[in-house]
């Protein structure tokens, strides 16, 4: 992995890099201490809160960080990470990568599924905000009130390949298919090419999509399918595919969301609280707490 955070009890992550490591730690133990007579550099994995130590920090360009299980008395001082082999499995970040499902599940009481959903919970109208940028449409609270409903049924912090860098996105995946008609989006091409392909459709100045003839029914419904997850050179990424489809399961559009694991860290651990939407956040606790 290329990016490290110093706790299971923050949210804060980098790249890892001699400076950045040096900076965050301030040399410190448990981060520096000797292992096997040699300087050790310890970490917390982002994806499983699993220890880390970094490899090739003085001798490489890139230096990575691997997940790292110690032995009795290997290190001197307990290391920040909590050892949690299950979780490590699967983390995206390890060396067997499995085929995820969404009937692939933590168990009801893993202390990470629960600090993904507090998190998503505290952090709702955040969660909100970045998918409906990268979506490009409107969530309203009624979708949002139907969502979360679906994320609850699901269980979707039990997901294996729910972490908590990628809360929104996993938020998303959960949902089941919505109505499309009386939506409104901020992506005007997605409505030019959705309009195109159904003449039945039109769209206001607004953005909102509805039928020509307003009492008609429409068939198309959206939702997220296909999590995809790699890592290349030591660098994770994500994404799922945004799909629109008649009754028939055909797709009629389609757009693939890569995660931005940045902007919502960013968000999470800003303490601009100016732009914040609490009625969100009450009303994701009120359905999931």
């Amino acid at each position: 992995m290329d990016v490290f955070k110093i706790s299971v009890d923050t949210q804060q992550v980098h790249k890892i890099t001699q400076e950045n490591f040096d900076q965050v730690t301030k040399k410190q133990a448990p981060w520096y201490q000797p292992i096997n007579g040699h300087q050790g550099w310890f970490a917390v994995c982002p994806a499983c809160d699993n220890p880390i130590q970094i490899i090739g920090m003085l001798e490489r360009d890139a230096p990575y960080g691997k997940h790292f299980f110690p032995t009795a008395g290997a290190v001197a001082v307990p290391l920040k990470g909590r050892v949690d082999k299950e979780e490590y499995e699967w983390c995206p970040y390890a060396s067997k990568n499995k085929n995820l499902t969404k009937d692939d599940r933590r168990a009801a009481g893993s202390e990470l599924a629960l600090l993904i959903k507090q998190t998503l919970i505290e952090q709702f109208d955040r969660v909100i905000y970045l998918l409906e940028k990268g979506i490009g449409m409107k969530i309203s609270e009624a979708l949002a009130k139907q969502m979360l409903e679906d994320y609850r049924l699901a269980e979707g912090w039990r997901y294996r390949g729910a972490t908590r860098q990628n809360i929104p996105w996993v938020f998303a995946y959960m949902m089941q298919a919505k109505w499309v008609k009386g939506r409104i989006f901020y992506d005007k091409n997605l409505l030019e090419e959705l309009c195109t392909k159904r003449t039945d459709l039109i769209f206001n100045d607004k953005g909102k999509l509805t039928t020509k003839d307003e009492k008609k029914f429409c068939d198309l419904s959206f939702s997220f399918i296909k999590h995809r997850r790699h890592v290349e050179q030591h660098t994770l990424s994500e994404s799922i595919e945004f799909n629109i489809a008649n009754s028939k399961q055909e797709t009629v559009y389609k757009k693939t969301i890569a995660f931005e694991y940045g902007d919502f860290l960013r968000l999470i651990n800003s303490k601009n609280e100016a732009y914040r939407k609490m009625d969100l956040v009450d009303l994701a606790r009120s359905m999931l707490d």
